[in-house]
């Protein structure tokens, strides 16, 4: 229990009680210490003590019962998908890898398109791509991208695998998000999803729709997206 110079009693109660679950010293079920335990443990009082364990309780680490005290709960992590930093914002790189199922190519809009479409990107086409996202080995995000197909040369011999779609629309191609629109909701994974989130059919997954206007007319870029929160739930800052 190493204390950094001038961290809060709290904090460093969290750090290490967070890593002792996510190294597996403590498992799902298990009791952690009581309040008095960890009050003598750490020399403080019981209100910061509480102040820990709610912060755990928080971000998914521990339900509290009373009578019972603090039990482990299912360890997950934050993905920051609804930002568009992208999935590494709540993953860190080294734990995401990116495989593309349908590589980047130029195609008509579907007939069916959820949005409306200007008479600029309908004579435009799109550019179309589809990748899944691995977390830790873990099949996590299945993503559909349709992009505008407007000034934006050589895109489809960019390595998406490799690189994020907004920083490389960014620094290729001086593509600006300035707003959007993000629809979520819950849906019962179908064959196709599941398969490819390797979970039961029906198993609800998260769905998400989002349309993000660029500094650059007509140039969308639309997003269709379906995500296993089995282990990770959906963060973003603000």
């Amino acid at each position: 229990m190493a204390k950094e110079l001038n961290t809060p009693i709290y904090k460093i109660l969290i750090g290490d009680l967070k890593k002792q679950i996510d190294d597996g010293h403590y498992k799902k079920g298990d009791l952690l210490p009581s309040e008095n335990e960890l009050c003598k443990s750490y020399g403080t009082t019981r209100p910061t003590v509480r102040q820990a364990l709610s912060e755990l309780m928080r971000m998914g680490y521990i339900v509290r019962h009373h009578g019972k005290g603090s039990i482990v709960s299912e360890p997950k992590n934050g993905l920051g998908i609804l930002s568009i930093k992208g999935s590494t914002a709540g993953v860190g790189k080294k734990n995401l890898r990116t495989q593309i199922l349908i590589k980047t190519h130029k195609t008509t809009w579907p007939d069916d398109f959820p949005y409306e479409l200007s008479a600029a990107q309908r004579e435009a086409g799109c550019l179309y791509l589809s990748r899944l996202r691995y977390v830790n080995g873990l099949p996590t995000l299945y993503e559909e991208t349709y992009i505008t197909d407007i000034d934006l040369p050589r895109f489809t011999m960019h390595n998406l695998e490799k690189n994020s779609l907004f920083e490389t629309l960014n620094k290729y191609h001086k593509v600006e998000i300035k707003e959007g629109e993000q629809k979520i909701w819950a849906v019962a994974a179908d064959k196709a999803v599941s398969d490819l989130l390797s979970v039961k059919p029906g198993k609800p997954v998260l769905h998400m729709k989002r349309s993000m206007h660029t500094n650059k007319p007509n140039l969308i870029i639309y997003s269709f997206l379906y995500c296993n929160t089995e282990e990770y739930f959906i963060q973003d800052y603000f």
